[in-house]
């Protein structure tokens, strides 16, 4: 299986790269795995319409080709970020706003949209420093891409993994988290 991560978080020392890497390092060697890290590519995450940009000549970008490409050829997508002020961070909205676009991940048709990523699902791993009793109430961005994003893009099923209370748990609260997520990435 190929297996592409989409990864968003600035600092290299964070929870949420300690994820990324027990991620990559807990997936069976079966699997073919890609990492974007939108951060150190230094991915613009700057939406243009203007003469030269047009909105309907998204899907053929040469900025976001090879982006466009590696979602093509992976079977699953796992995306790991962090909610700030309820939301995903912006360079990873940008990526989504300029690469899953009409024409490539979706068209739209007289009633609602058809989605072009078909066979494909995804993971999604968050973190948040609101308690895990918040959860049903927050309306995070990991809900967001997957109910709102993915799923209309015809990726399904869509698994959504979020971490509670991240910046306050201990060491051993951090531990368990990445034993659950190792655990989780091993029966990918």
């Amino acid at each position: 299986m190929n297996i592409l991560i989409i990864y968003a978080h600035p600092n290299c020392k964070s929870f949420n790269n300690a994820i990324l890497k027990q991620v990559e390092s807990s997936i069976p060697s079966t699997h073919k795995i890609k990492t974007i890290d939108l951060y150190k590519e230094n991915f613009d995450p700057v939406l243009k319409f203007d003469e030269k940009n047009k909105r309907r000549d998204l899907a053929k970008s040469p900025e976001t080709c090879k982006y466009r490409d590696m979602i093509k050829e992976a079977d699953k997508l796992i995306f790991i970020f962090p909610i700030w002020w309820s939301g995903m961070p912006a360079i990873l909205k940008g990526f989504i706003d300029r690469v899953f676009v009409s024409g490539f991940a979706y068209s739209y048709k007289k009633i609602g949209l058809e989605g072009h990523l078909k066979g494909k699902s995804a993971w999604i791993i968050t973190t948040m420093d609101a308690p895990a009793i918040a959860l049903p109430f927050c309306n995070d961005y990991g809900k967001v891409l997957k109910n709102q994003i993915l799923k209309p893009c015809g990726i399904t099923p869509v698994k959504l993994t979020t971490l509670a209370q991240v910046e306050s748990s201990s060491q051993e609260k951090r531990k368990l988290y990445l034993e659950k997520i190792s655990g989780m990435a091993a029966c990918i």
